[in-house]
């Protein structure tokens, strides 16, 4: 007999785990999907990174031209969408003085967008009756113009008298009845283009309507998503953008209307053809590029003049530079004191970023970038004493001499 009778059920139990074990592993290792595992720089290996580097390749050309499609196709709405953004930052400060007096934001924006259409309307009803009295006179001294114009390029060998132009006139008559043949459609593509301007004209007041009558709930909507900390950061900026873009907006508009107007006076003292026109493009480019603007927008003036007379040209060319330094000295730094503090070099860097990134219009709105991205590193940057004051740098030259000096003495009195 067995003398351990009680110890048969307890083996047949571990053998039926045991195989109940075996067989839920098996069923286990039978439902593991096989890992397929590549041998380094083995011919698997090579093939299957070789489809992958393919695969790789065809999918990043294929997000970059997409990328870049969408890029080009909407570039333009970014660009609208940009000038709506500072456009209202520019009108923010109008609006929100309004709206403290207990004006409704909307009508305060409506109000504001009103005076802006009447101001415009006002230049173009000065401007253009100008025009035409700039036309007129241009057509009636048109022989004294050429005249001098002549004597200007007969040192250089060019002949232009009346019957040169009349030669000129025959032999190119037929370029000149081809040349008004397109003519239509000319008119037909500067028709399209104006329909085009009115359009993008159109969104951008669209835009910043919105963004200025709506300023509150949209500056509560962005700043929800950030924590309080970061609000705080955000809403300085904000504020500093406003500031700092509606500042140079009125004081760069001021300027170019005291530019503008001087311009003009001088050149209808001096009876210079299309005063008004010239005298315009001159504060406009004056207003676009800062430091060196006027001496750039003041060559078509200078022009316009010489061909009047070489007395005129002096006059306006003197008259220029006069003008720049009292602008430089006297005008913006009042009317910018309070606004914008950039510095000539760093305005003219942006200016000319600006305008390869944009165009005229960019290289506007780049001042105020940089007057925005400067008060912000103000804010939040750290400054530091400076170790030596301005022409400190001789005086600590003889010191370093000095001490110098009185080391090595020390040196040669050390015994040891």
């Amino acid at each position: 007999m067995d003398p351990n009778p009680p110890d048969q059920p307890a083996d047949g139990a571990e053998s039926s785990a045991g195989n109940e074990a075996e067989r839920s592993a098996g069923n286990e290792a039978g439902q593991r999907p096989r890992v397929t595992v590549f041998q380094p720089w083995s011919s698997a290996f090579v093939r299957h990174a070789a489809l992958w580097l393919i695969a790789a390749i065809v999918g990043g050309l294929f997000l970059e031209r997409l990328a870049d499609s969408l890029a080009h196709r909407l570039a333009g709405i970014f660009q609208l969408i940009v000038v709506s953004l500072f456009l209202s930052f520019a009108i923010e400060p109008a609006v929100g003085w309004l709206a403290r007096r207990g004006w409704r934001r909307g009508l305060a924006t409506g109000l504001i967008f009103l005076a802006v259409a009447v101001a415009v309307a006002g230049l173009l009803a000065l401007l253009i009756p100008a025009v035409v009295t700039g036309t007129r006179q241009l057509i009636t001294s048109l022989p004294d113009l050429l005249n001098n114009l002549a004597k200007y390029l007969k040192p250089f060998g060019v002949k232009l008298d009346r019957a040169s132009l009349q030669q000129q006139l025959t032999k190119y008559s037929d370029d000149l009845i081809s040349a008004a043949q397109q003519v239509t459609g000319g008119i037909l593509h500067v028709a399209a283009t104006l329909a085009g301007v009115l359009f993008e004209v159109s969104v951008v007041a669209f835009f910043t309507f919105y963004m200025v009558a709506q300023g509150p709930q949209l500056r509560r909507a962005v700043l929800s998503r950030f924590r309080p900390r970061r609000q705080r950061q955000i809403l300085v900026v904000w504020e500093e953008a406003i500031r700092q873009t509606g500042g140079y907006f009125y004081s760069r508009l001021l300027i170019a209307v005291i530019n503008g107007s001087l311009m003009f006076l001088v050149l209808w003292i001096r009876n210079v053809p299309f005063a008004a026109p010239l005298a315009v493009f001159e504060a406009t480019i004056a207003t676009f590029i800062p430091a060196v603007g006027t001496y750039i927008g003041g060559a078509a003036p200078v022009l316009g003049a010489l061909l009047v007379s070489p007395l005129d040209a002096i006059i306006a060319l003197a008259w220029i530079i006069v003008y720049q330094q009292i602008e430089n000295y006297l005008l913006a730094p009042k009317l910018t004191a309070k606004t914008m503090d950039v510095s000539a070099p760093i305005a003219f860097a942006a200016a000319l970023i600006g305008g390869a990134l944009g165009g005229f219009l960019f290289a506007f709105l780049s001042l105020p970038v940089a007057g925005i991205i400067q008060s912000v590193i103000r804010s939040y940057g750290h400054r530091y004493d400076v170790v030596a004051e301005a022409g400190g740098g001789d005086r600590a030259g003889r010191g370093d001499r000095a001490v110098d000096e009185g080391g090595a003495g020390g040196q040669a009195e050390d015994p040891t």
